[in-house]
């Protein structure tokens, strides 16, 4: 069987040197072995069909597939004639409507009234907009969770992080969350650049994390405090500060005033008598 197999293979490779070679150029010998042994299928196949099978099922097939071809293309005696309009020699032919195309049709109509008694007759499917709740629920959830495991941070005495790690949590969350707007290095793509001394609405950790947690949403930022927790919102704001005076390659220029840190005021100490 394998010696005729292959007499059959060196056969078809006469028969249509160029497929197999083309074949071979790209694939090697698999590629054609492989190209080989699907045609040898076919042949095969139809062999079978004219050979074997009887008359009559012949006759079956044959009109099944002439069927399925006047299906998905009318015949001509399925042609309307055409309408005495000519528009540059375009003829318009009035034909009817192809019947694959009617089949998808009543197919949608099926779809949606089983779609409606699903989901509002029976009310055995959950529509889009409670999904959307539950996730929100649940993503609400787990933030007060986080909130409390993580405890809760005094907004009036913030202080920047510089712990590495801390830093490394705010930057992973910069990374996923403010490239699009700020750019990969903080440079600024929409939004302001970030790493040199000049801020729009005020530098320093405070200012920092009221806009990250407040957003700015006459420019488009959003508030960001139903995504982070306070404590990565102060580790968001950390990383942002870290950056200043990287420089990166096609940065913004400056936007707002320079900031300058308030040096607090020391009571002088009082002198002994």
């Amino acid at each position: 069987m394998i010696t005729s197999m292959r007499r059959l293979h060196m056969l078809i490779a006469l028969v249509l040197p160029g497929s197999t070679a083309a074949f071979a150029s790209s694939g090697g010998a698999e590629g054609a072995l492989i190209f080989t042994s699907t045609l040898t299928l076919v042949i095969i196949a139809l062999l079978f069909l004219i050979l074997v099978l009887p008359e009559e099922e012949r006759r079956k097939l044959a009109g099944i597939a002439a069927r399925l071809r006047t299906y998905m293309v009318p015949g001509v005696a399925a042609r309307a004639p055409a309408f005495d309009h000519d528009y540059d020699g375009i003829r318009e032919l009035d034909n009817r409507i192809p019947p694959w195309f009617t089949t998808l049709f009543a197919g949608t109509i099926v779809f949606a009234a089983a779609y409606m008694i699903h989901f509002h007759v029976l009310g055995s499917g959950r529509l889009m907009v409670e999904e959307y709740r539950e996730e929100v629920a649940e993503a609400d959830l787990a933030r007060r969770i986080a909130i409390a495991r993580e405890g809760a941070i005094d907004e009036s005495a913030l202080a920047a992080l510089t712990d590495p790690a801390a830093l490394e949590r705010g930057r992973e969350q910069f990374a996923k969350y403010c490239v699009s707007c700020h750019g990969a290095q903080a440079g600024g793509v929409v939004g302001p650049n970030l790493t040199d001394e000049y801020w729009i609405h005020g530098g320093g950790i405070t200012n920092v994390y009221a806009v990250v947690k407040n957003g700015v949403p006459a420019k488009g930022m959003i508030s960001w405090q139903l995504v982070f927790t306070p404590k990565q919102i102060q580790e968001v704001a950390s990383y942002v500060l870290s950056l200043e005076g990287t420089n990166p390659p096609g940065a913004k220029k400056p936007e707002g005033q320079k900031y300058t840190p308030a040096v607090s005021a020391q009571k002088p100490a009082q002198q002994g008598s």
